[in-house]
This record gives C-alpha cells, structure tokens and sequence, in this order.
C-alpha cells in the first residue's frame, strides 16, 4: 500500500480519496475490458502455437477444460490479492508523476525498470513460479509490459481499473497457460518476443500523441 502513503503524503486525504476512487472508474468503453483481459491470453495462446509450429511439438502444453474452467476465479484473485496493490503504487502513484517530468515513452521505461527490480526477489520463492522464467527474459518481458501499460492507461484516459484488469490478466496467462512449457522456455521467449514487438509499437504511437492527450481525462467514453 505505498501507493496510498505515498500519495498522502503528497497530496493528503483529498488525493487518497482521488486515487482510490479512480478504482471505481468502470463506465468505459467495452473494448477496454476485453483488451485488457483478453489480450494478454491471446498472446499467451498465440505464442505456444508459434511454438509448436516451429518446433513440432506441443512443448508440453495442454489447455484442458479444467484449466480453462480457473481462468475467471483466477482473474479475480488476481485482482484482490496481487494487482490492486502493486498498481495502486505502479500506475496509480508512480506513472502520473514520472509522466509530468519525462514524458510518456521515458517515463514508461523508467517505470518499467523499477517494477522489474522490484520483483527480482521473488525468485528466491521457489514456490512462487517466477524462477522458472529465465531472469534475463524476465526483466525485458516487464519492461516491456509497463510501456504496454502505460499505452492502455494513457488512451482509456487514465483509468487504474484497466491497468489491474490488464495487471491480472497477464499473471493469469504466465500461470495457467504458460506453467507446462516452463520446462521448455521456448513458448515464454516467443510471448516476450510478442510483448517487446507490441511495446515497440505502442512507443511509438504514445511518441506521436499529442502531449495534452487523455491521461488527464476520464470520461465515459474513452
């Protein structure tokens, strides 16, 4: 919850309430929900069928019924106990500030290194999956996740509630559908391959947005 201190901190009750609020920001547009719930497991899908159609085999993969029958109780879970308080402090705190004194790209990225630095001793938790990822594609794979991030919060105008949708979203695609081919770190290489070709687009397009644009608005229809 450093997000919430942090915040008032700086801007007291007013901003806590204002950070907390942005939280139940949910009238928006419907592709901003299956977006950031959709996109990462289609890039998950799509990867370990890359994979198996380079390599000719299924990498151990199997999406049974059971597996995709989690995905919604998983999704939520996610949201309680890990996304809601790490992007309170990530895209709720962090982004607006870093993005007022360095811009979107830069502010991305910065972001993104500390949110990989972050989660580095995680894999000293055998139990918590993380360190079966090859550190290296790790780090890349989150910084490239923050300037994904960061494209969907600037274009929804700002709204936190899709960065923990999207935040959730993406650990429920590592976890129950990459978690077979773990053994084989093919599938996790191709999805990251996939995360920094997306991220380089998003740069891009968030480098030619107008500086005024959106993150400062929030209106339904974004």
């Amino acid at each position: 919850m450093a997000g919430v201190l942090c915040t008032g901190r700086d801007d007291g009750r007013s901003g806590i309430r204002r950070l907390l609020g942005s939280l139940l920001q949910w009238r928006m547009a419907a592709r901003w929900y299956v977006l950031s719930l959709g996109g990462p497991l289609v890039v998950a899908l799509a990867a370990v069928a890359l994979h198996r159609i380079v390599i000719g085999a299924d990498a151990g993969f199997r999406l049974e019924l059971s597996t995709v029958a989690l995905i919604p109780p998983a999704l939520i879970a996610g949201l309680l106990m890990g996304s809601l308080q790490e992007e309170l402090g990530w895209r709720g705190f962090a982004l607006p500030r870093l993005l007022r004194r360095w811009g979107r790209v830069r502010a991305a990225l910065v972001l993104g290194v500390a949110w990989a630095c972050w989660h580095v001793p995680l894999y000293a938790i055998e139990a918590g999956g993380q360190d079966r990822i090859p550190l290296p594609v790790f780090l890349v794979s989150v910084v490239g996740l923050s300037v994904l991030y960061t494209w969907f919060w600037v274009l929804s105008g700002g709204r936190l509630l899709v960065a923990l949708l999207l935040h959730s979203a993406t650990n429920v695609a590592g976890v129950l559908l990459l978690k077979d081919a773990r053994s084989d770190f093919g599938p996790v290489i191709v999805a990251t391959a996939f995360t920094i070709a997306l991220a380089g687009a998003a740069a891009r397009h968030l480098s030619h947005l107008d500086p005024g644009t959106r993150e400062t608005e929030s209106t339904d229809e974004a």
